[in-house]
């Protein structure tokens, strides 16, 4: 893949499952970086996340934000994003931190790590959100939420 090919993007897809849980492999690029990494998420846990997202933006609070992570910070492998309005038309700021795999004993500076924010319109989220509600309860499939490309 080329750079000027890049697209601001974040991809959520299962690409392994068992009786308690899932896999998800996750993408995400703003244009400029790109990373990935896998992660184990419950069907609970990304269902009330998707729920929290129904409707959000709300007109009526500028100020919320909605926070989910799978993993753990500095450990095996972690994924993070925030979302927060980040003017008055209503699009909104996706951050979002990917950390590698990598064996439990590690050094620091093995682990890749990104960090990275994916402007968005408010549709985009009303669909990754049906998405990620049918990602969830169904344990299959994938949920992408586009960017605005530059």
């Amino acid at each position: 893949m080329y750079i000027y090919d890049l697209k601001s993007i974040l991809e959520l897809k299962v690409i392994w499952k068992d009786e308690h849980m899932f896999e998800l492999g996750v993408t995400a690029s703003n244009g400029n970086f790109f990373g990935r990494t896998e992660v184990y998420e419950t069907s609970d846990s990304l269902k009330c996340f998707a729920e929290s997202l129904e409707g959000f933006p709300s007109s009526t609070d500028k100020s919320r934000t909605i926070f989910h992570e799978a993993g753990q910070k500095s450990d095996y492998a972690y994924f993070s994003m925030k979302l927060y309005c980040i003017d008055p038309s209503g699009k909104v700021g996706v951050h979002i931190n990917l950390e590698s795999n990598v064996a439990t004993k590690f050094r620091s500076e093995e682990k890749d790590k990104l960090s990275l924010e994916i402007i968005v319109e408010p549709v985009a989220i009303d669909t990754f959100q049906k998405e990620l509600l049918h990602l969830a309860v169904n344990e299959e499939g994938f949920a992408t939420l586009m960017g605005i490309s530059d």
